[in-house]
């Protein structure tokens, strides 16, 4: 539910430049959540510049905080016309260079009220005043026309119901067009700006008097849903046909129209034409996924035929196969010291096993011998020329538990923020061994990332379970590279870490070859069954967690997986 809360902004608590993302202290003079007691609040969003001391009236919806309790995720807000004393202490801050309060105080007694609309419209007064620069008279206007103008261009898009972290990435994208390209082009918005979704632009054009069977509608909608249809299923491409489809399913029940199909047809003919999309046996591509398949495919064939490979006496390698699992204690077994042969003695190579098949082990195993041949210390963690990588924060902090070295997530390796900008990612990784756990996970645009940032002659492992649910988003990187015969791969299969009286790894492995035991309904140690109809299922999810719990399990060790998030068990 959305409330509003008024007040004045006490203080600046985070504030980030580069997103607009801020965290402020409000003091609160007037809200509609009733509920709501406290005298200030914390406001969290994407804003442009805020002024302490200054009255601003901020909408959105209150969500808890583990910390800090209750907080205001905005949607949009509205500033309060600035008094004069907040104005010279705004000129005068860090915001705005050879500024001082004297000056701001001349600028503020020059223009009178309405200062700032003023300055925008007459900026050549600021003339007058001695001590300004033409310099610092410049940048001040400049910098004052970027926040004041992005504040209007904010308010305006917020009026049409567009949310305020879209809207920012709008007013990024087009600058001061912002306002001429919403109000004469809404549907470009659909082409040009990552999820911007296809009816806030219809009902924008549908106010603005654009018809129903306009081409340029016809556009948007089969943009917005090629990139929806990725989205949702994870394919990164569709037929034609099934495209037109839904398009015109989302054409028509966004207005009441019915539509021809062939001139839908035909703009998405257009759309090949103009490259917007991409075509490939009447399958049609998003062409951010089009170029990261593309990608993947020229960066896997430049490491496997230009990188230079050294080569080790098969012998050697046994030695030092020997050497760790003297070390470790451990046996390997033949699979086992075929797989750290094979990433040895290759440039690229995919290791894939289900749980308890001793992927770990022989990842340890790799690394100690690669190090044994290389002459690499271990204990010297920080200097060592290998890297491991994760897709998620999880996996790389259980990749360290496990080897003892250095980890972290994909995204952290390359530098990746959150925004959409990679033209900043143009590094190699500086690595000669990588090792990539979890690599189900890993979506096709991470994928071509991670991959166009390996140098050639980089070694690079691949980790998997190939049985594993792909990645959420678009692609199934790791399936498709087991299917390429040039890629060297090893498959654990047996099953190691399994104690006497546990069935469930072994249960696992069954139902992934489509078997199932015949004990499966069976209670046993570490599992039991209990079947129940759909209208049951949440009472005995309760039972069964409320029994563990006196059975002193701590609620943190305790999961409900469905397979779905609707209904009854989801």
């Amino acid at each position: 539910m959305e409330y509003y809360f008024s007040g004045t902004i006490e203080r600046i608590i985070f504030e980030n430049p580069s997103s607009f993302f801020r965290i402020l202290l409000l003091d609160i003079s007037d809200t509609d959540a009733e509920d709501f007691d406290d005298f200030e609040i914390i406001v969290t969003g994407t804003m442009a510049d805020i002024m302490e001391g200054e009255d601003y009236t901020f909408w959105g919806e209150l969500v808890h905080h583990p910390k800090y309790g209750e907080q205001l995720k905005i949607s949009r807000y509205e500033r309060a016309k600035p008094s004069s004393k907040g104005l010279v202490k705004y000129f005068s801050s860090d915001h705005f260079k050879g500024i001082g309060l004297k000056t701001a105080q001349k600028i503020v007694d020059l223009y009178g009220d309405d200062t700032i609309d003023k300055i925008l419209e007459a900026p050549e007064k600021l003339e007058e005043i001695t001590g300004l620069s033409k310099k610092n008279r410049l940048a001040f206007v400049e910098k004052l026309r970027q926040n004041y103008g992005t504040e209007r261009i904010l308010a305006q898009l917020a009026n049409y119901g567009i949310p305020n972290k879209l809207a920012f990435q709008i007013q990024d994208f087009y600058k001061e067009e912002t306002l001429q390209i919403v109000e004469q082009q809404p549907y470009r918005l659909v082409e040009d700006i990552q999820g911007m979704g296809f009816k806030i632009a219809d009902q924008l054009a549908e106010e603005l008097g654009i018809a129903s069977d306009a081409p340029e509608r016809f556009r948007a909608g089969l943009i917005h849903s090629l990139f929806s249809y990725s989205i949702e299923t994870g394919n990164t491409y569709i037929e034609a046909k099934d495209l037109l489809r839904y398009t015109i399913d989302l054409l028509e029940s966004a207005r009441p129209v019915e539509l021809d199909p062939s001139t839908v047809a035909q703009e998405l003919g257009r759309l090949i034409e103009e490259d917007k999309v991409q075509n490939v046996d009447t399958k049609i591509f998003d062409n951010s996924l089009f170029f990261a398949e593309e990608g993947i495919r020229s960066h896997i064939g430049r490491l496997l035929e230009k990188g230079k490979q050294a080569s080790f006496d098969p012998e050697k390698i046994n030695q030092a196969i020997e050497a760790v699992e003297k070390d470790l204690g451990i046996r390997y077994d033949a699979i086992q010291k075929e797989a750290i042969h094979q990433a040895i003695q290759n440039k690229v190579f995919i290791l894939t096993g289900g749980p308890g098949t001793g992927k770990t082990t022989v990842i340890n195993g790799m690394i100690s011998v690669y190090a044994q041949l290389h002459q690499l210390d271990l204990r010297k963690k920080q200097d060592l020329p290998i890297l491991l990588a994760a897709p998620t924060g999880r996996a790389a902090r259980r990749m360290n538990e496990l080897t003892g070295l250095p980890s972290a997530t994909i995204h952290r390796h390359l530098g990746m923020t959150g925004d959409d900008d990679t033209s900043h990612l143009e590094d190699y990784l500086d690595a000669d061994f990588i090792i990539v756990d979890e690599f189900s996970m890993v979506d096709t645009w991470l994928a071509n990332q991670l991959l166009s940032n390996i140098a050639t002659d980089t070694k690079l492992l691949i980790v998997g379970d190939a049985d594993q649910l792909p990645s959420v988003s678009p692609g199934q990187v790791l399936a498709d590279l087991l299917q390429i015969p040039s890629i060297p791969q090893t498959k654990l299969e047996h099953i190691f870490r399994q104690s006497e009286d546990s069935t469930i790894v072994s249960l696992a492995g069954d139902i992934r070859q489509g078997k199932l035991p015949q004990d499966f309904t069976e209670r046993k140690a570490d599992r039991s069954y209990f079947e129940a109809g759909s209208e049951h299922i949440p009472k005995m999810i309760e039972q069964i967690t409320s029994a563990a719990l006196r059975s002193q399990i701590p609620a943190r060790d305790i999961q409900v997986l469905a397979p779905m998030y609707k209904g009854q068990a989801g």
